[in-house]
C-alpha cells in the first residue's frame, strides 16, 4: 500500500483565522468577525489529484469556492503507514498518529482477547435509533451490533473534545459527528460531543447512534428519520450528470476493472436504484452513489438547525465525513466514469450546504476545511494491463511457513498468532518459552518473510525505532505502529504489490485491494 498524498484545503470566510483558539476559558466566546461554527470535512478516498483533474466540471459555488477563497495544500503526506479510514479520521482530528491515538487500522488483531477488534467497537455501548429505539409508538429499546459502538478505544482528545474543554458551562461549545460509516462519525466527534450518527440501511434507511451520547435519538433525528429522505433518493435513478462528453478522460463505462452491483450484469450507467435495492441490502445501496453524499448534507442541515450549531456561545464543531466516495472508488476505481459523476455530483452538494450555510449562518460566520483520510491506487489490473508493474499481495502460506522454519530453529510451539495489516503476530507464551531471545525469534521472522515474494522489507519490532532514525519509510510505520499492541514484524510490500487481509479471488476486481 502507499503512502498518499492529503489534500488540506482550508476556507477562512473571516478574517481573523485563528477562531477557535486556546485563550483563557473567559475570552473564548465568539468575538465579532470570528467563525460561530467550524465545519470539518473529511472525503473518503479522495486523491488530492481529482480537485485539479475534475476542475473543469466543477460549479464556482463548491469546491472551487473553497480553493479560490482559502488556502490549498496539495503536497501535504501522512506521517504514518498504513492509511486506512480509522486511523485517517483520528489523525486528522486528534492531530496526532496511531502510535499515539492507537487506532492503527479499522481492524487489528487484540493479543489479549485472542480475535481481531473493530476500531470503534464497544460491547457495552447499545444502539440507539435501530429498530424503533427512537421510542417511536413506545417501541422497546433493541440493542444491535451496528450501534455498539463508541471511542473508547480512542486514546488521545480530539480538537472537538479540546473545545469542551477551553468553554464549560452555558457557554459550551457544541460538538456532532455525521458519516455514511460509524467510524468516520465517532473518531472525528471525539468522547464529549453531543453526538455522532451514522448511517443504518437494511430495511431502515435511518441515521442512529448509540448509548455513549444519549438513550434517546433527539428529536430532530427522529423526524429526519420520518421524513423519507432515503426513500426518496431510492425511487432516482443514478445517471450521468454531465455530458457525455466530460467522461472521455476516464476508462469505458463498461470495462473490465469494476465490479458490479449485486444483481446487476454490468457495471454501466444508468442504475435504478430501487431495482437494485433487494440484492444490495435494501437502503444500503445508498452507501455506493452520489445519494449517499446528498442524505449526508441533508443530514448535516438539520443537524444545525436541531443542535441549533453556531448559536452557541462559544465556537461549534460539526465534522462531516463523506463514504459513498470510498464505496464506489472500491467498486469502480479512481479513473471510472462512476468517480468523475460522483465528484460533479457532490461539488453541487457542496455548492447547496455552503449556500444554506450563508442563510442560516451568515456569510463570514462559518469556517470550513476539506481533507481525506487516504488516497487510493489505480486499479492492479488495469495498471498491468498498461505494462505497469501491479499485482494483489496476500500473506497466502506464510504463515504455514513460518512455523515449520521456526519449529525447525527453535523448537517445535504455536508460533504464530495472527497475521493481518501486513504484520506478524508472534504468540507471546511461545517467545516466553523459547531456548533465544525475542529479540532473536523477532528477527528471525523477520529475515525469513523478506524472503516471500512481493516482501521488499520486513522489519522487527525491536529494530523499528533505531531504523525509523535513519529511513524515512520505516519512520511512517514506526508512527502507525502501537508498541504493545501491534505486530512483531512489519512488512512493506514492493511499490507495484497492492496488499489485502483476504485470499484474491480474481484479479480484476478492486474489492479488497485498497485502504478502506
Amino acid at each position: 500500500m502507499g503512502l498518499f498524498s492529503i489534500l488540506l484545503l482550508a476556507a477562512f470566510f473571516s478574517d481573523i483565522p485563528n477562531s477557535c483558539n486556546t485563550q483563557p476559558a473567559d475570552s473564548v466566546t465568539v468575538q465579532d468577525g470570528e467563525p460561530r461554527l467550524v465545519i470539518g470535512i473529511t472525503i473518503d478516498q479522495m486523491r488530492s489529484d481529482f480537485i485539479a483533474r475534475f476542475d473543469e466540471h466543477f460549479t464556482d459555488g463548491g469546491f472551487k469556492r473553497v480553493v479560490n477563497g482559502g488556502f490549498s495544500c496539495l503536497d501535504h503526506h501522512y506521517g504514518y503507514s498504513p492509511t486506512f479510514t480509522g486511523p485517517g479520521h483520528a489523525s486528522i482530528f486528534t492531530g496526532t498518529t496511531p502510535a499515539i491515538h492507537g487506532i492503527t487500522a479499522n481492524n487489528w488483531y487484540d493479543r489479549e482477547l485472542g480475535n481481531t477488534v473493530y476500531c470503534v467497537s464497544d460491547s457495552d455501548a447499545r444502539g440507539v435509533g435501530v429498530d424503533g429505539i427512537d421510542g417511536v409508538n413506545g417501541s422497546p429499546l433493541v440493542f444491535q451490533a451496528a450501534g455498539q459502538m463508541s471511542p473508547k478505544r480512542l486514546l488521545s482528545n480530539t480538537i472537538g473534545d479540546e473545545m469542551k474543554l477551553a468553554v464549560l458551562g452555558k457557554d459550551a461549545p457544541k460538538v456532532v459527528g455525521i458519516s455514511m460509516k460509524d467510524r468516520g462519525a465517532i473518531l472525528p466527534a471525539g468522547h464529549s460531543s453531543d453526538g455522532a450518527y451514522w448511517f443504518y440501511g437494511k430495511d431502515k434507511g435511518h441515521f442512529i447512534s448509540s448509548t455513549h451520547y444519549f438513550r434517546v435519538l433527539p428529536q430532530w433525528v427522529i423526524d429526519f428519520n420520518n421524513g423519507g429522505h432515503s426513500e426518496r433518493l431510492c425511487d432516482e435513478v443514478w445517471d450521468k450528470v454531465l455530458p457525455e462528453s466530460a467522461y472521455s478522460d476516464c476508462l469505458p463505462d463498461n470495462n473490465p476493472y469494476e465490479g458490479a452491483f449485486n444483481g446487476d450484469i454490468r457495471p454501466t450507467f444508468p442504475y435504478d436504484l430501487n431495482a437494485l435495492m433487494a440484492a444490495n441490502g435494501g437502503y444500503d445501496v445508498l452507501k455506493a452513489t452520489p445519494g449517499g453524499n446528498t442524505i449526508i448534507v441533508d443530514f448535516a442541515l438539520a443537524a444545525i438547525e436541531g443542535e441549533g450549531l453556531g448559536k452557541s456561545g462559544a465556537c461549534d464543531l460539526l465534522a462531516m465525513s463523506f463514504s459513498a466516495t470510498d464505496y464506489v472508488g472500491h467498486r469502480n476505481g479512481p479513473h471510472s466514469q462512476e468517480i468523475l459523476d460522483m465528484y460533479a455530483r457532490l461539488d453541487r452538494d457542496l455548492e447547496r450546504f455552503f449556500n444554506e450555510l450563508d442563510n442560516r449562518i451568515g456569510e463570514g460566520n462559518w469556517t470550513v476545511f476539506i481533507t481525506s483520510d487516504h488516497g487510493a491506487a489505480a486499479v492492479p489490473s488495469h495498471a498491468a494491463s498498461l505494462g505497469m508493474p501491479a499485482d494483489y499481495w496476500s500473506h497466502g502460506n506464510l504463515q504455514d511457513r513460518l512455523e515449520v522454519e521456526m519449529d525447525i530453529r527453535f523448537g517445535p510451539r504455536d508460533w504464530v498468532q495472527n497475521i493481518s495489516n501486513a504484520s506478524v503476530f508472534l504468540n507471546p507464551k511461545a517467545l516466553r518459552a523459547a531456548p533465544a531471545t525475542p529479540t532473536t525469534i523477532q528477527r528471525f521472522a523477520s529475515a525469513l518473510c523478506v524472503e516471500e515474494e512481493g516482501v521488499m522489507m520486513a522489519i522487527a519490532e525491536v529494530d523499528l525505532a533505531a531504523r525509523a532514525a535513519i529511513d524515512p519509510i520505516v519512520e511512517r510505520l514506526y508512527h502507525g505502529h502501537k508498541q504493545g499492541a501491534s505486530g512483531d514484524v512489519i512488512l512493506v510490500l514492493n511499490p507495484a504489490c497492492n496488499y489485502m487481509n483476504c485470499r484474491p479471488k480474481l484479479s480484476t476486481s478492486v474489492h479488497c485491494a485498497n485502504p478502506i
